[in-house]
C-alpha cells in the first residue's frame, strides 16, 4: 500500500506544478504581468495551500476514511483546477471595468486583485495544501516512524514538482496548448485519485479516529520550532528570488529557463527530503541534529556565491541558453541549501510530531507555518530585500538569517536547549562562512562581466545600477576617443535600448510614419518606455494633444533623468503625457479610451512572460482599443528570433489586423503596422508635413529620412504577401505561447530575412502592393523607387555587408548616391562612418580636445563629401594620407573627389605619385578601369603593372 501512495503523491506533486504554471500564465493574461500581480497570485495561492494545511491540521484526526478524503481532494483539485485554467481569462475579461475604475487608487486595485485571486484559488489550492496531513496520518499509522514517512511524502511529492515543472516548458504546452496541457494535468490528479480509492479498498486502509490529547511538551518547546519552520519557509523563497534575479544577469530570461531554475531547487529539495526520511529511517532520534542542516544552509549560501565565478567561468563569452545548462548553474548555487531546507522539513516534522497529539496535526503545523513562511518570504525578497539591499547584501543576510532558524531549530528541543557536537561544527563552519563572504564581487566582477558582453569592445563606463522589484537595469555610456558617444540600458543581461543612432532610428519610426498617413492624430498610447526615443518622438509632435506611457518598471523610467537631465526637455516631463506603472496588456484590457496611435517596444518576445505581448488576442485588444482610422506600429525583432518565430507573430498581428504591413526600421529591428479598419489616400502635402517641422524635421534628417521618398523606401511586404508568407504557419496565440520557441535565435540572422531586406525585391512589392496604391500619395509613389537604393546602403551597412573603399563595387554605390540624389546621412556610412560619430568628434573639436588624426580625416571627408564640397574632400583625403601614406582606399578616394571636383589634372598627379607602391591586383585594376569607364579618366601609367604583382 506504501509504494502506491507515494506513487499517488508523486503524480499529485507534478500535477500540481503543472497547474500552477497553467494558472500563473492565464493569471497573468486576467490581472497582469507587472511584478505586483504576479506576486499578489503567488500571495493567494500560498494563502490557499496554508488554509489547506491548517484545516487538515484540525480535522483530519476525526476522518475514519482519510484515503477516501484524500481520492475526494484529488478530484476536487482536478476540476477546479481545470475549470480555472478555462475560466481565469474570461473572468479577467468581466473583471476589467471594476479593476480599471480603480486606476487611480493603485493601492485598492492591488488590494482587489489579491481578494479576486484569493477567492479564484481557494478551493484548488486549499485541496492541494491538505493533502499532505491527510496521507501522512494514513502512512504513520504502518509505520511509526514520523519522520520516515514524512520525508518520503515530501520527497517523492517534490520529484513529482519537478517532473511537471518541466514537462510543462518542454514539450506539453507546445505540443498541446494550455487547455489541453490542463487536462494532462486534471488527468494525473484523477489518476492519483484513482489509485487514493484503490488503496481505500485494501484492507486495513482504515485509519481509527484520534481524539484529542495533550502535547507531551509545553508551548515553549512547540512555538519555536513553529517559527523555525515559519523561518525555514521564509528563508529559503526568499533566497529563490534573490538566486534567480542574479542568475538572470548570466542566463537567456526565457520561461524554460526560469522553469529549469525552479526544477533544480525543486530537486534540491526534493532530495532532501528523501535523504532526511533515510536517515530517520535509520535513527528515528536523528532530528536532534536539525539545527546542523539550518547551519549548512547558510554556510552555503556564502560558498556558493564564493564559488560561483570557477562554475560559471566556461560560460564567460555568452548568454547561456540551454536548460541543461541552466540546471548546473543554479544547481551550484542552490542545490546543497535546497537540499538542507528539504531534510529541514523533514526533520522539523519528526520535531514536531514528538510533542504533537497526532500525525495529521502535526503535519498540518509544520506545512502551515512553512507555507506562511513561503509567502511572506517570496514578497520579503522581491519587495523588501531587492530593492531595498541588492542582490549580495540580501544573499548576506539571507545566509545570516539561517542562524536564526537554527537557534529557533535548538530552542524548539523536547529537552533542555543544547547544540550537539555535529550541529556545533555546522555553527562554526556557518560562521566562518559569513566571515569569507565575498563582499563587492557583484560590482567588481558579475556586473562587469555582463555588460563588458553588452559593449563590445567599446569603452564604456557603468553611470547608474538600479536593482528594482523588476530586474536588475544598468545604464552604460559608450565612449569615442573620450567622449560620451551612447547610452544604453541593460536590464538583467540584456541590452533592452539604446540611444545610438539605429536604435533610435528604428524607435522613432514608430511615431513618425503614422504621423505621415494620419489626417489628424490627437491621442497616442506608448506601451513600454526605453530609453525614451519614442516617448520623445511622441512629444516633438505639436499635434498631439495627450500621450499616455505605460511601463512595468518604475525603475527603468526613473532612469530616464540620466538621458534628459533638463525637465524642459524630459518626455515624462511634458504636461501631455500621463504615466501608468503597470503591464500594457493589463491597462489595454482594464482602460475604457480609444486612441489614434497605439505603439510599442516592449522586450523581446522570448523573455519570460512577454509573450502576452504579442498574441493573435493581444493584437485584437490593441486593434480595439484604436479609433476609426487610428494606427499600431509595432516592434518585430527579427534579429532575435527564428524564421518560424517571426512567422507565427507575423500570422499573429495579420489575423488581427487585415491591413497588415511589415516595414524596416534599422537592420533587423523592423515595424508592423495595421490599422483599425483602413487608412484613407493620403495628400502629398499632408505625408510631407513632418518634414517641414522645425523640431521634427532636422531629426528626420539626420535620421536618414531625408526626403518624404524615404519613408516608402522602408516598406517591405502588405497583407497578401505576408499571408502567403505565413500560409503554413499557425499563429501565436495565448493558448498556444510556446509557438514561439525558446531556442536562442541564429546568428548571422536566418538568410530568410536578408532576403525580406534585399531593395530589389522590396522595390518590386512595393510597385505591385494594393496597400501602397491605395494609401500612398501617388506623386510619391513613382519618386519613392529609386530610394530603394538609396535604403540598400542602411540595410548593407547594418548587417555588416558594405565592400571595402578599395573596391569598384563601393565607389560605384557612393557615385550613384552623389549623382542621382542630395541625400547625405548615406554618405556617411558608406565612407565607414556615422553621422552620430561625426557629432561626436564635432565636440570634442569644439572643447579644444585632439583626436586621432587618421579618424578625424576621415570625418571630414565624409562631412565634405555628404556637402557636395569635393575639393574639401581631396584637401581631408591629402591630410589621411599623411598619416596612412600607403592605403590604396585614400588614393582612389582623393582620385574621385578630384575627378568630381573637375579637377582631372589635379587627379592624374595623385595617381602618378602613389604609382610606385600601387598593388596591381585584379580588384585594383578594375578600380582604373572603372574611372575609365565613369570619368574618361585614364590612369598616367599601366595599372596592371603597378607596384608589386
Amino acid at each position: 500500500m506504501a509504494p502506491i501512495l507515494y506513487l499517488v503523491f508523486f503524480l499529485s506533486g507534478a500535477a500540481a506544478l503543472l497547474f500552477e504554471t497553467l494558472w500563473f500564465h492565464q493569471a497573468s493574461l486576467a490581472f497582469g504581468s507587472s511584478v505586483w500581480a504576479s506576486s499578489l497570485v503567488l500571495s493567494s495561492f500560498m494563502c490557499g495551500l496554508a488554509l489547506g494545511n491548517l484545516l487538515a491540521g484540525r480535522f483530519a484526526t476525526r476522518l475514519r476514511q482519510p484515503v477516501v478524503a484524500y481520492a475526494v481532494l484529488e478530484g476536487v483539485i482536478a476540476l477546479t483546477g481545470f475549470a480555472l485554467v478555462l475560466g481565469l481569462p474570461t473572468v479577467g475579461k468581466a473583471l476589467a471595468p471594476v479593476l480599471g475604475a480603480l486606476e487611480a487608487a493603485p493601492w485598492a486595485q492591488n488590494l482587489s486583485r489579491l481578494g479576486f485571486g484569493f477567492v479564484l484559488l481557494l478551493v484548488p489550492a486549499t485541496a492541494m495544501g491538505a493533502t499532505l496531513p491527510l496521507l501522512v496520518g494514513v502512512l504513520e499509522a504502518r509505520d511509526a516512524n514520523f519522520g520516515a514517512v514524512l520525508g518520503r511524502l515530501y520527497g517523492w511529492n517534490t520529484w513529482g514538482a519537478v517532473c511537471g515543472a518541466l514537462a510543462a516548458e518542454l514539450f506539453l504546452v507546445a505540443w498541446l496548448g494550455v487547455r489541453f496541457s490542463a487536462v494532462v494535468a486534471a488527468s494525473a490528479n484523477l489518476l492519483a485519485a484513482v489509485g487514493a480509492a484503490w488503496v481505500a479498498r485494501q484492507p486495513g486502509a482504515a485509519v481509527p479516529a484520534e481524539t484529542a490529547s495533550q502535547p507531551t511538551a509545553t508551548g515553549a518547546r512547540v512555538w519555536p520550532l513553529c517559527l523555525a519552520a515559519f523561518g525555514a519557509g521564509l528563508v529559503l523563497l526568499a533566497l529563490e528570488v534573490v538566486w534567480f534575479r542574479f542568475l538572470t544577469l548570466f542566463v537567456a530570461g526565457t520561461s524554460l529557463a526560469f522553469a529549469a531554475m525552479l526544477a533544480s531547487v525543486l530537486a534540491g529539495i526534493a532530495s532532501g527530503g528523501l535523504l532526511a526520511g533515510a536517515w530517520l529511517g535509520r535513527r528515528p532520534d536523528a532530528h536532534r541534529h536539525v539545527s546542523l542542516l539550518a547551519w549548512g544552509a547558510g554556510a552555503w549560501v556564502g560558498l556558493g556565491y564564493l564559488i560561483f565565478p570557477l562554475v560559471s567561468a566556461p560560460f564567460a563569452e555568452g548568454i547561456v541558453h540551454g536548460w541543461l545548462a541552466v540546471l548546473w548553474l543554479t544547481a551550484a548555487l542552490s542545490f546543497p541549501v535546497a537540499a538542507a531546507s528539504g531534510a529541514l522539513f523533514a526533520m522539523l516534522g519528526a520535531k514536531l510530531r514528538v510533542v504533537s497529539p497526532s500525525a495529521p496535526r502535526a503535519a498540518g503545523w509544520l506545512t502551515f507555518w512553512n507555507t506562511a513562511g513561503a509567502g511572506l518570504g517570496s514578497l520579503l525578497g522581491g519587495f523588501v530585500l531587492l530593492p531595498g539591499l541588492g542582490i549580495e547584501p540580501a544573499l548576506f543576510v539571507l545566509a545570516l538569517a539561517y542562524g536564526g532558524v537554527a537557534l529557533a531549530c535548538v530552542f524548539g528541543a523536547t529537552e533542555a536547549p543544547r547544540l550537539s557536537r555535529l550541529a556545533a561544527v555546522g555553527a562554526v563552519v556557518w560562521l566562518g562562512a559569513a566571515l569569507v563572504f565575498p563582499h563587492g564581487v557583484l560590482r567588481d566582477h558579475h556586473l562587469q562581466r555582463s555588460v563588458a558582453r553588452v559593449a563590445a569592445g567599446d569603452a564604456y563606463e557603468v553611470v547608474a545600477v538600479r536593482e528594482g522589484r523588476t530586474e536588475t537595469a544598468v545604464w552604460l555610456r559608450h565612449f569615442l576617443e573620450g567622449e560620451p558617444y551612447a547610452d544604453t540600458l541593460v536590464t538583467n543581461n540584456y541590452s533592452m535600448s539604446g540611444t545610438n543612432w539605429g536604435g533610435q532610428r528604428y524607435m522613432k519610426l514608430f511615431t513618425w510614419w503614422p504621423v505621415a498617413l494620419h489626417p489628424d492624430m490627437r491621442d497616442a498610447l506608448l506601451i513600454s518606455y526605453g530609453v525614451g526615443s519614442t516617448a520623445e518622438s511622441l512629444i516633438d509632435t505639436r499635434a498631439l494633444e495627450r500621450i499616455d506611457v505605460v511601463d512595468i518598471s518604475e525603475d527603468i523610467l526613473e532612469l530616464s533623468d540620466l538621458r534628459f537631465p533638463d525637465p524642459a526637455k524630459h518626455p515624462l516631463r511634458d504636461p501631455r503625457v500621463e504615466v501608468h506603472i503597470e503591464d500594457g496588456r493589463y491597462f489595454l484590457e482594464t482602460t475604457d479610451r480609444r486612441f489614434d496611435l497605439i505603439t510599442g517596444e516592449p522586450p523581446p518576445p522570448k523573455m519570460a512572460g512577454v509573450v502576452n505581448l504579442y498574441t493573435r488576442e493581444y493584437f485584437a485588444l490593441v486593434r480595439s482599443r484604436l479609433r476609426p482610422g487610428g494606427i499600431n506600429t509595432y516592434w518585430l525583432p527579427v534579429h532575435s528570433l527564428g524564421a518560424e518565430d517571426a512567422k507565427a507573430i507575423v500570422r499573429a498581428y495579420c489575423e488581427a489586423f487585415p491591413d497588415c504591413s511589415l516595414w524596416g526600421g534599422h537592420g533587423f529591428s523592423w515595424m508592423l503596422i495595421g490599422s483599425h479598419d483602413g487608412l484613407p489616400p493620403a495628400t502629398e502635402a499632408a505625408f510631407a508635413r513632418q518634414w517641414q517641422d522645425p523640431v521634427v524635421g532636422p531629426e528626420l534628417r539626420h535620421h536618414g529620412i531625408e526626403r518624404p521618398e524615404q519613408m516608402g523606401a522602408l516598406f517591405l511586404a502588405d497583407a497578401d504577401q505576408l499571408l502567403d508568407w505565413t500560409r503554413d504557419t499557425p499563429p501565436l496565440t495565448d493558448d498556444h505561447p510556446k509557438r514561439l520557441s525558446d531556442e536562442a535565435a541564429p546568428w548571422p540572422v536566418d538568410p530568410l530575412f536578408d532576403a525580406w531586406i534585399e531593395a530589389s525585391g522590396a522595390r518590386e512589392r512595393f510597385a505591385q502592393s494594393p496597400f501602397i496604391e491605395a494609401v500612398w500619395p501617388a506623386a510619391l509613389r513613382e519618386r519613392t523607387l529609386g530610394y530603394f537604393a538609396v535604403q540598400d546602403q542602411f540595410n548593407e551597412r547594418a548587417g555588416g555587408r558594405l565592400p571595402t573603399l578599395d573596391t569598384p563595387a563601393r565607389l560605384q554605390r557612393l557615385e550613384g548616391l552623389l549623382a542621382t540624389t542630395d541625400v547625405e546621412v548615406p554618405v556617411y556610412w558608406i565612407l565607414g562612418t556615422t553621422v552620430q560619430e561625426v557629432a561626436t568628434y564635432a565636440r570634442r573639436a569644439a572643447r579644444g580636445r585632439r583626436a586621432d588624426p587618421r579618424r578625424q580625416a576621415l570625418h571630414d571627408t565624409a562631412r565634405a563629401y555628404a556637402a557636395r564640397d569635393y575639393l574639401g574632400a581631396a584637401l581631408a583625403l591629402s591630410r589621411a594620407q599623411r598619416q596612412q601614406p600607403r592605403n590604396p582606399a585614400l588614393v582612389y578616394l582623393r582620385v574621385h573627389a578630384l575627378l568630381r571636383a573637375g579637377q582631372a589634372d589635379a587627379a592624374r598627379d595623385v595617381a602618378q605619385q602613389a604609382a610606385a607602391w600601387l598593388p596591381s591586383r585584379d580588384a585594383d585594376r578594375r578600380v582604373w578601369s572603372w574611372f575609365g569607364e565613369r570619368f574618361g579618366f585614364d590612369a598616367p601609367f599601366d595599372a596592371s603593372e603597378t607596384g608589386q604583382p
